[in-house]
């Protein structure tokens, strides 16, 4: 299993980074164009997602009459709503689906930005690990951002800060910038979202909703505390871009829905 998400996802992904890296020259940079490049690659999934939002909300009057009409009865209720999606050829899973094909994707980008050797510069687990070993302490061959900052083969200053540093709670510093910034646009990116999808939810969903977009960021503040500021720096372009995203389509889909509509 390792093997095939190594070649379908991980690979191809760390092919990507490793050439925008002979470009750019830095670490940092790179994973800001590698973003935006994976944005670019899933913003039809992403559009396919927002139709199916949109769709979603123009229904979501007769899905509530038809719930205050058979409340009491589940069969009719279950029977009544799957005419209506049909009716009006709606698939109620169709927004989750662009959702379970960007997980691996998701997954394979936080290991190639862990693994700068392996997949910027094309070295193997040996390599790497006489590498580690030769230094004084010895560093395992599992934390290739550390090997690489001894080492200094990869540029892995941005914007005056070393991506290959861990925040620690203990140790206030500037590098406390990058899990701040991280939970700060998580908040945001999530509210974004929470307000274009709630109408098209029911009220728990929604209450659902409203208590992830609270624990999201706190939980994305602890984890970038715990991680090298490199895939922070993902994190947070990640969450930049995806309200730029979240808006233009907004903007662009949401009339069009309303034409189709009239």
């Amino acid at each position: 299993m390792g093997n095939i998400f190594e070649f379908l996802v991980t690979g191809p992904l760390g092919t990507v980074l490793s050439y925008i890296y002979s470009f750019t020259n830095s670490y940092g940079l790179s994973i800001v164009l590698f973003t935006i490049f994976i944005k670019i690659v899933l913003l039809p999934l992403a559009i396919k997602q927002q139709k199916s939002m949109l769709e979603m909300q123009k229904i979501q009057p007769i899905l509530a009459d038809i719930q205050k009409k058979y409340k009491k009865d589940k069969e009719k209720l279950n029977v009544e709503t799957m005419k209506v999606y049909q009716e009006h050829k709606v698939n109620p899973a169709a927004g989750c689906l662009p959702l379970l094909i960007q997980l691996p994707i998701i997954f394979g980008l936080y290991r190639v930005i862990y693994q700068p050797l392996t997949y910027i510069l094309k070295m193997t687990q040996e390599e790497i690990e006489k590498m580690g070993q030769a230094l004084t302490p010895p560093i395992s061959y599992k934390n290739e951002i550390a090997i690489a900052e001894q080492m200094k083969n990869i540029n892995l200053e941005f914007l005056g800060l070393n991506l290959a540093q861990t925040p620690q709670f203990n140790h206030p510093s500037i590098i406390w910038i990058i899990p701040i910034l991280a939970a700060v646009t998580t908040y945001f990116s999530s509210k974004l979202t929470s307000a274009t999808s709630s109408s098209s939810q029911n009220e728990q969903a929604v209450q659902m909703q409203n208590s992830m977009m609270r624990v999201f960021p706190i939980m994305t503040g602890f984890i970038t505390f715990t991680l090298p500021a490199g895939v922070g720096l993902y994190w947070i372009v990640s969450n930049l871009l995806q309200m730029v995203q979240q808006v233009s389509l907004n903007k662009f889909l949401a009339p069009a829905q309303k034409e189709g509509k009239a």
